[in-house]
């Protein structure tokens, strides 16, 4: 199932939306928004695969709001009535662009590509796929140590000392991650498991990166790590 969420500012073009969505079997509805300040607060605190994303919105646009989230972890579809914006779509990595009306077959086209897309993303079970700054990186999970939560950013560190930034939360990361390896030993920290060989009272040690592991979790990491 893919969870998808509707944005626009007019109630109607919500409702049409939400009567498509509600009768294709491979999406689910998890949100609905008139109010894009609302829809990005939900978007920072759950896992959402596909946003159609209305561009004309006051206060905060469609491309503003999808510049602010990470294109790669939810898949965006603008739906507008303004064709100019198409080529300022694609630029913040939206995977297709509807022209209202929209039509229920064109609705479904769209669809089929992200489902194309996350048929390809799910083959890497063992990569990790993040856009940093205007790259895409397929990063191995063997090569990752930990992954950290920088308020806006992630930060994943890599075994040769590479560190790689990506506008993503830290949830959505977890969220896209097979476990084990990754365990998660603080609410700003990710651990790949495999890869601890030290620890320092209540401290994971990578060379001269110490990451704590909260006591909440401390019994199960112990458990796992067996040290």
């Amino acid at each position: 199932m893919i969870r998808c969420v509707i944005v626009d500012d007019e109630p109607l073009a919500v409702s049409i939306l939400e009567s498509y969505v509600n009768k294709t079997p491979s999406l689910e509805l998890v949100g609905s928004f008139t109010n894009a300040f609302e829809a990005l607060t939900f978007l920072q605190t759950e896992k959402v695969d596909l946003l159609f994303l209305d561009i004309q919105m006051p206060e905060i646009t469609g491309l503003e709001l999808a510049a602010s989230i990470d294109a790669f972890t939810t898949k965006i579809i603008f739906t507008t009535a303004f064709n100019q914006y198409a080529l300022e779509g694609f630029r913040v990595d939206a995977l297709d662009y509807l022209l209202k009306p929209i039509s229920y077959p064109n609705f479904l086209k769209a669809v089929k590509k992200v489902q194309r897309f996350s048929e390809t993303v799910s083959e890497a079970d063992h990569f990790l796929i993040v856009k940093s700054d205007y790259r895409v990186l397929k990063i191995d999970y063997n090569d990752i140590l930990y992954i950290e939560s920088l308020r806006d950013y992630v930060l994943i560190a890599l075994e040769n000392g590479t560190e790689v930034k990506t506008l993503s939360t830290l949830k959505a990361i977890e969220a896209g991650l097979s476990s084990p390896p990754f365990y998660r030993v603080h609410r700003s920290f990710l651990v790949n498991v495999r890869k601890v060989n030290v620890m320092e009272r209540n401290c994971i040690v990578f060379g001269k990166k110490l990451i704590p592991i909260s006591e909440s979790y401390r019994e199960d990491i112990m458990k796992i790590i067996q040290m």
